[in-house]
């Protein structure tokens, strides 16, 4: 595969890996107090993990 399709399948697959834990959250058998608690928790932690790997690409294009 060559670099573009390596991106589109890897866009595609975390796409589909957010959609499948959204949808498994808003179906789960839970109260909906629970389920934004659970989603807010989960989007802190989403957001916190790519606020890293974006500081850690930072530093990879700064010691090349």
């Amino acid at each position: 595969m060559n670099e573009r399709n390596d991106g589109n399948f890897v866009g595609g697959l975390i796409t589909g890996a957010i959609i499948g834990f959204v949808l498994g959250i808003l179906f789960a058998p839970a109260s909906g107090a629970e389920t934004r608690k659970i989603l807010g928790e989960k989007g802190k932690e989403l957001l916190q993990k790519g606020k890293e790997l974006l500081q850690g690409e930072a530093v990879e294009i700064e010691e090349e």
